[in-house]
């Protein structure tokens, strides 16, 4: 696919590795970066600059994509060649968040449905149109809870004008799982994480590969946008 600059809008785990994905800004078209190292995955090694920092949400990349390697759950899977990726700016001019508008998901489903998660046997039979949205949430709590001495961390928000569909999703986007560690078990609102009001949040949805018979959706990336 050749050169393309990549706006970051998620680097997650997935299983105990990572997984980025962005928009091509010079393709228009999201991407989700897979290497040849682990199938279907990047290692944290290739998430990161020569200098050893970590690419991080909001971060324009140059990265050379090799062949795509979609499937039915993830279109916009693409494989990285083994060049190092390169830092260009941050994305937070006003053009720039004018630009992440068009792609806000304006309805009140998310990732073409209201549940969340699809049959892996509905998703083998026919292939999802996308597995990546940005979405402006709601009415947008966290959710620490304990299953059995272990932490589970959800978002819990509202999406619509008119519906206000209420969505309870698990997050996988490490740095604001960060910021949860630090809270106790409980419910917890967005605003309580910051000293003054809130900067405006747009949440980043991954369908996940198959789990028991299920696709999930995923909080993959937690993005604060600038004032």
């Amino acid at each position: 696919m050749g050169l393309d600059r990549i706006v970051c809008l998620a680097n997650s785990y997935k299983h105990e590795h990572r997984c980025v994905a962005g928009i091509g800004l010079r393709s228009k078209k999201w991407v989700r970066l897979v290497g040849t190292q682990i199938p279907g995955c990047l290692t944290i090694k290739e998430t990161c600059y020569p200098d050893a920092a970590p690419v991080e949400l909001l971060d324009v990349f140059e990265a050379e994509l090799g062949e795509p390697c979609g499937s039915n759950s993830h279109p916009e899977d693409v494989f990285i060649l083994d060049k190092p990726w390169r830092p260009i700016r941050r994305f937070d001019q006003l053009e720039d968040l004018r630009f992440l508008s068009g792609y806000l998901n304006k309805g009140p489903s998310v990732l073409q449905g209201y549940g969340d998660r699809v049959y892996e046997k509905k998703v083998a039979g026919s292939p999802v149109a996308h597995s990546l949205e940005v979405l402006h949430p709601s009415d947008l709590w966290w959710w620490i809870r304990d299953e059995k001495g272990k932490r589970r961390n959800r978002a819990v928000f509202r999406l619509g004008s008119t519906y206000r569909i209420r969505y309870d999703f698990p997050v996988t986007d490490p740095v604001w799982l960060e910021k949860l560690h630090t809270r106790p078990v409980g419910i917890h609102s967005h605003s309580s994480f910051f000293e003054h009001t809130p900067k405006k949040t747009i949440l980043t949805v991954s369908l996940s590969e198959p789990f028991e018979g299920f696709h999930y959706k995923l909080i993959a990336g937690v993005v604060n946008l600038p004032s």
